[in-house]
Parts: C-alpha cells; sequence; structure tokens
C-alpha cells in the first residue's frame, strides 16, 4: 500500500516542466505511474520502481531488479529507485526508452516530387555534411561517394549539442530559397549555426 503523502511528495519532487506525471490505482493501493502518458513504472509499498533501463541500473550500481505490476500475473521487471536519485533516474529512463527513439528528421517524407528530388537530395549531403563536420550527428551520414547512408534521422542520433541545434539548423535549411542565387548553402549554414551557437552559450 502506498500513501497518499508519499504520492503528493513523489508528484511536487518529478513532475517537471518537460514531464507530466498521471497515476492509475494498481493491486494492494499501491499506483502505476506514467510520464507524458508513457507507462514508466509504478509506486508500491511507498516506494518509486522504474522500468528496467540500462543507464537508470548503470547510475544505482547494478541492484537486483524487482518485479510489480497490476497484479501478480502482470509483473513488469523495474528497479527500486532511492529518494535521492528520482529525477536523475527518470531523466535517464526518459531519454533510453522515448526521447531517443523520437523521429527528429525523414528527409523522404519532406521531399515533395520527383522534379525536385534531385536537387532536394543534393541539399541535404551538404545540410548533412556541415552537421556531421560540426558534431551535431553522432555518425557521418555519408559514404565516401558522398551519398546519404540514412534517410530517418531520431534523437539518439544526434549528440548532446545537436539535440539542441540541429533542430533549429533544420528549420532554417528546410524553408530556406535563395532565388538570386548569389549565397552558397553553406555559407547561409555557417550563418544560422553560428548564431545558434551564439544565443546557446
Amino acid at each position: 500500500m502506498t500513501s497518499i503523502d508519499f504520492l503528493n511528495k513523489l508528484y511536487k519532487n518529478l513532475d517537471l516542466q518537460e514531464y507530466s506525471l498521471s497515476f492509475s490505482p494498481a493491486k494492494s493501493k499501491d499506483y502505476m505511474l506514467y510520464c507524458n502518458g508513457n507507462f514508466i513504472g509504478g509506486l508500491f509499498d511507498d516506494e518509486l520502481c522504474l522500468v528496467y533501463a540500462d543507464s537508470v541500473n548503470d547510475l544505482l550500481g547494478h541492484p537486483e531488479p524487482v518485479y510489480r505490476g497490476y497484479s501478480s500475473t502482470a509483473l513488469h521487471k523495474m528497479l527500486v529507485i532511492p529518494e535521492e536519485h528520482w529525477k536523475t533516474a527518470l531523466k535517464l529512463l526518459y531519454a533510453e526508452k522515448f526521447d531517443h527513439k523520437r523521429l527528429v528528421y525523414d528527409i523522404t517524407y519532406t521531399s515533395i516530387g520527383a522534379a525536385v528530388v534531385e536537387d532536394f537530395y543534393d541539399k541535404n549531403i551538404v545540410f548533412l555534411q556541415f552537421c556531421f563536420e560540426r558534431k551535431l550527428l553522432v555518425k557521418n551520414p555519408l559514404d565516401q561517394q558522398n551519398r546519404i547512408l540514412q534517410m530517418v534521422y531520431l534523437n539518439k542520433d544526434l549528440t548532446e549539442t545537436g539535440q539542441y541545434i540541429f533542430p533549429k539548423l533544420l528549420q532554417k535549411f528546410l524553408v530556406y530559397v535563395d532565388r538570386n542565387g548569389k549565397t552558397s548553402l553553406e555559407s547561409m549554414l555557417k550563418r544560422w549555426y553560428n548564431s545558434l551557437v551564439l544565443h546557446k552559450n
């Protein structure tokens, strides 16, 4: 059984701006826990248990997992989280289970017809190469012949800096049109990038 006091305490500590928590009743007056609508664990006997994640397991020093759930037949592999690790564990878990899989860019989706495919493909080569050289992407997106290896990018494909700068740079790249043909895309990318880095710092 989990007390209302414990639930309120946990909610006040973890209901951060980017993480909206919600609860649903489980057996023995405990609660299952959701974050931004995603199932992440539960409250059991006044303990926070989060679904197993390698990053959280590393944080806690590889403790023995426990099995908790709605009932004795619906159990999930979980880790008991000490109070001093609540916030860090939540962030690590959410990043590993959900943020890393979030779609950032799908080149095939934004290409709007055969007439522009070739030109758009070439521009993406410039854009992706620029991002990799600035350490915004984890892996080189191009092969030795400068062909694009990966058409879909998830959050896990971005470096820590890239998670801030890449989406903003992408927005500018997708709407940019050089009608006069006087400014190269690479020059504009440098200008946008420098402005984003300046504002980030």
